[in-house]
């Protein structure tokens, strides 16, 4: 009896070593997976901005009440699963930002008529991870560009799905998704890839290239670019391709301003400032010339922001904005035309002293369009449907594009300007 139990109490003694042993090899291993595993998972939430950019935006939170952002007002923050919806009369501009930084991860223009959902918007919690910022969006309906600056450090990875299919996104570039009811488009702009996939198929974009999802429909693509007509709209590479003209000042004694290009958040700026009493304006432009007259869409876009001015609106005869957008072009008839937008932020129109169009200008023209002051504003227009709303024939040949910046005293930035055929 005495032996067996002393038997026993060996065998538990051996039984609770080895369980010590490998309790603790154990804990040895796991603990420090675990800690790892951690590190590299935990997240925490992008900043993501929204503001509007035209009209009255919606905005519903999935556990918030909905919400309208109007233009002039402070930018919104939003987190979780938030839905943007816009009207035909209204646009979003949103910008992701990592935590305690100064330049944005994503630049999100939504266009008139557009649904589209941040399903994601997160950034590893630990300096330690190596995971990379994750952006997941649903475009359900309308028209969405997006913009994913060079960052340098850890990558941005953007997964996008629509009605018809999906797409990654993981370089720096330009984007832009159009859904419609039957079909996806999803254009690489400039730079960066695109993988998008639909019913099993994949197909890989580069800058330049377009594919079309169609309901129930294998992928069709990669289909004749959209193509910019516009070198160095972007202003990467400084005012490459671009002339730029010496400034204009009515009064001898006062200054000229500055046309510069500097950085500015995701990338440069071309940037018209001046300071002075009396009328001055400076322009830069760019000979296109070039045929159009075998393409169905002509788009021009353009992402600009006024920072002050000192006239009302565009001045007495509305030919003083703070900038305009000038086109010009020969028609199908074959006539030289010239069409021009105008851009301004503070002011009251007035038609007897402050008008809303130029007075004096003798060129196609909608009225001149108010922005936020301090605010990046982008505009977005198919110039065919343009004209042909104020009973002008189409552009068959585009000759040059220029970017004006007058009045007395002012600061303009344009981020970016696109002529897009397709």
């Amino acid at each position: 009896m005495t032996k067996t139990y002393r038997f026993g109490r060996q065998r538990l003694a051996w039984f609770i070593l080895f369980g010590s042993f490998f309790a603790c090899l154990l804990l040895t291993i796991t603990v420090p997976l675990a800690v790892r595993a951690f590190v590299q998972n935990a997240t925490q939430p992008l900043d993501v901005t929204v503001q509007a950019n035209q009209g009255t935006v919606g905005i519903n939170a999935e556990n918030g009440p909905r919400r309208a952002v109007l233009v002039g007002e402070p930018p919104e923050e939003v987190e979780g699963v938030t839905t943007i919806q816009t009207d035909t009369t209204a646009s979003a501009l949103v910008n992701v930002m990592a935590p305690d930084a100064d330049e944005p991860l994503a630049v999100l223009q939504i266009s008139g008529n557009s649904t589209v959902q941040v399903a994601q918007a997160s950034a590893p919690r630990f300096g330690g991870s190596d995971q990379p910022y994750q952006l997941s969006l649903d475009a359900q309906a309308g028209r969405v560009r997006i913009f994913l600056p060079f960052f340098e450090g850890r990558p941005v990875v953007m997964s996008l799905t629509t009605p018809h299919g999906r797409a990654e996104v993981r370089d720096p570039g330009r984007y832009t998704v159009e859904v419609g009811a039957d079909a996806t488009q999803v254009t690489v702009q400039s730079d960066g890839a695109a993988v998008v996939a639909a019913l099993g198929e994949e197909l890989a974009l580069g800058p330049g290239e377009r594919v079309e999802i169609a309901a129930g429909s294998p992928l069709n693509g990669p289909l004749d670019p959209a193509r910019d007509l516009i070198r160095n709209g972007n202003f990467n590479q400084g005012l490459d391709n671009w002339a730029s003209f010496a400034w204009r000042v009515e009064l001898p004694d006062q200054p000229k301003g500055e046309t510069t290009v500097a950085p500015d958040g995701g990338g440069p700026v071309l940037r018209f400032a001046r300071e002075g009493v009396g009328h001055a304006d400076v322009r830069v432009t760019q000979s296109i010339n070039q045929d159009v007259s075998g393409y169905d869409s002509l788009r021009l876009s353009a992402t600009v922001r006024v920072l002050n001015q000192s006239l009302g609106v565009c001045g007495v005869q509305g030919s003083e904005c703070p900038l305009f957008i000038i086109l010009n072009y020969i028609d199908d008839g074959g006539v030289s035309r010239v069409w021009q937008h105008g851009f301004f932020a503070q002011g009251t129109v007035d038609d007897n002293l402050t008008p809303g169009a130029c007075i004096s200008c003798a060129v196609v023209q909608r009225p001149h369009e108010r922005v936020p002051l301090g605010q990046f504003f982008f505009y977005d227009v198919d110039l065919i449907q343009e004209l042909a709303s104020q009973g002008f024939l189409p552009p068959r040949y585009i000759e040059s594009i220029t970017l004006v910046g007058s009045g007395h005293s002012f600061t303009t930035e344009v981020s970016d300007v696109a002529l897009v055929v397709e």
